[in-house]
């Protein structure tokens, strides 16, 4: 699908010095922190991300505990439901058997019945109690708006363990970029695709997420030990915003030099 780019008025390839280094492959976005993505052909970048990525957040009603399925085994299990958004700007839910509105009394119980114990999926910034000023669900993470990938890079990794599976979903990221470059190799670059334009900021620290079983895809430590072992931890990059924008897959990606890394 090709880009609005042009039609909004930007032609990424005339703003700067930029370098093609390949095209979009994949696009997510994930409604609920934690929980399974949607993959899409399109996406809105605004200033603060993806719109709609992450508004969400699954806790534990009784303690405001948010999930941490990296640190914390009890919130594993939720890597085994996924979250989608429907036109409406509504949030559905759903595990193999089941799928809730986000706001519907039903989808609190059948989450709590899944996990074991109280839970429910919150809006970030809101509270169970209204009275209070500090207790206000946070987001998982605040690093960047955007997490960013190359397929030379997964190509890479899994030569590294040619007996797991490093599924894309394993990482979470919003953009997959068909190039033969490596993305850690952009930090400091600008970045450009579609009408959005932003910074490569650094790269992306792993944790336990990209081990733990998802639906068609087992558990399997080897892959983080790969990470952690030959990379240092890292695998992807965090770009930041710098012109909101439209993003299909298909569209042609640029980096540029910044004045910052000259």
């Amino acid at each position: 699908m090709a880009s609005d780019a042009i039609a909004m008025g930007f032609d990424v390839r005339a703003t700067s010095a930029n370098r093609y280094v390949g095209t979009v492959q994949q696009l997510w976005r994930y409604p609920v922190s934690s929980l399974g993505g949607e993959r899409l052909s399109r996406l809105a970048i605004t200033g603060g991300g993806v719109h709609g990525d992450r508004e969400y957040v699954l806790v534990d009603v009784a303690t405001g505990e948010v999930a941490a399925p990296e640190t914390t085994p009890r919130w594993r299990r939720c890597v085994l439901l996924a979250a989608r958004s429907l036109q409406s700007h509504q949030v559905l839910v759903s595990s193999a058997n089941w799928e809730f509105k986000v706001g519907d009394a039903a989808l609190d119980q059948a989450v709590s019945e899944f996990m074991g114990f109280p839970c429910g999926i919150r809006r970030v910034g809101s509270s169970d109690d209204p009275s209070s000023l500090n207790g206000h669900y946070a987001p998982r993470y605040e690093i960047s708006p955007l997490h960013v990938l190359t397929t030379s890079n997964l190509a890479s990794l899994q030569a590294a363990v040619p007996d797991s599976a490093v599924d894309v979903r394993r990482f979470r990221p919003n953009l997959v970029i068909d190039s033969i470059e490596l993305e850690d190799t952009w930090v400091g670059d600008k970045l450009e695709t579609g009408s959005y334009s932003g910074t490569v900021i650094e790269a992306t620290k792993r944790c336990g997420m990209t081990m733990i079983a998802q639906p068609g895809v087992d558990e399997d430590p080897d892959v983080l030990r790969a990470v952690v072992r030959g990379r240092g931890r890292r695998f992807g990059v965090y770009a930041d915003v710098t012109r909101e924008g439209g993003v299909c897959v298909g569209d042609a990606v640029y980096v540029a030099a910044s004045e910052l890394s000259n």
